[in-house]
């Protein structure tokens, strides 16, 4: 079993297009990038061209391809940069379709020696809103999320799942860009209506799963990601999870140190419809009718291990 699943894990983790957390990077990257340029060439004449070029060159190592449907640059009411309808193309052909996307320098924080500014993105009702300020290398970031849709921003996507659910909370990070082991912060998210469809994954026919909630409570200490509340799931939905322990996060985020144990239930449902999948991981069955695993190794090269507790 603990080969199994070590296997299926090293195959998903080798994996860049369905790494989670090269994923946020990407989304990260993109709106700093809009950011920093708009801050840097808003003198030129012709910013709006100069700002999507660069943004584009920036994402095509990526596969990423950048469309909007008009672009605008407001200086009456503080300087404003608009993209009307942007969509992100993925290299897999995932689109990310937003209504629109809004950056704000905050021309008061040069007067510190920093660059600052806001910046907003709307989707089918969903915000986030990032206000992000560097100074040299540092940067500090705070990120609120209203209602985020997982499926339409991509996010179950890169994890080659089909599906929706949404989050809301508040991301804060601080720390040298250069030294991850630098950062602090905080990831407070609730989940909410999550629903996988119908689908194969990982070679397994999965029936429509349904969770009602989750949270998501992580502290960054020191570079180190502790989980401090994660659990999704009720005991009543088809799926129920709780992690604990910690990732240490290194440059490379595929050699981030994973130190985690999860422990989960399925429904009767799905132990229906995964008989096989039961049978493999039997030897975590605990006495109270849950499965724990044990998960080390670097992110991508992920091994995880039967650790019931008896």
């Amino acid at each position: 079993m603990s080969e199994f699943a070590g296997n299926t894990l090293n195959s998903t983790g080798a994996s860049a297009k369905l790494n989670p957390l090269k994923f946020v990077g990407l989304g990260f990257l993109f709106l700093i990038l809009v950011v920093l340029f708009t801050l840097t060439k808003i003198p030129e004449t012709r910013v709006t061209s100069l700002l999507q070029s660069y943004v584009q060159s920036e994402l095509d190592p990526y596969e990423i391809y950048l469309t909007d449907r008009g672009r605008s640059l407001s200086l009456f009411t503080g300087i404003k940069y608009t993209l009307d309808h942007p969509t992100l193309e993925l290299a897999d052909q995932t689109r990310i379709e937003l209504d629109d996307l809004e950056v704000r320098p905050n021309l008061l924080s040069l007067f510190t020696g920093r660059f600052g500014a806001k910046a907003t993105l709307h989707q089918s009702g969903a915000e986030l809103v990032m206000n992000a300020a560097a100074s040299r290398s540092k940067v500090e970031t705070d990120i609120n999320l209203k209602e985020i849709d997982l499926g339409k921003f991509g996010v179950l996507g890169f994890a080659g799942l089909k599906g929706s659910g949404l989050v809301s909370g508040k991301v804060t990070v601080d720390g040298s860009v250069t030294d991850f082991a630098s950062f602090n912060g905080t990831i407070d998210l609730k989940l909410k209506k999550l629903k996988l469809d119908e689908q194969r994954f990982m070679g397994f026919a999965i029936p429509e799963t349904r969770v009602a909630e989750g949270t998501i409570l992580i502290e960054i200490k020191n570079g180190k990601l502790v989980m401090k509340n994660v659990q999704i799931g009720r005991q009543s939905d088809d799926l129920n999870a709780t992690v604990t322990g910690d990732i240490t996060l290194n440059r490379n985020l595929n050699a981030s140190a994973l130190n985690l144990r999860t422990v989960f239930a399925i429904s009767d449902k799905l132990r229906g419809a995964l008989s096989l999948l039961e049978g493999l991981i039997a030897p975590a069955k605990q006495s109270d009718g849950h499965y724990a695993y044990k998960m080390t190794g670097p992110v991508g090269q992920a091994n995880a291990f039967p650790d019931p507790q008896k």
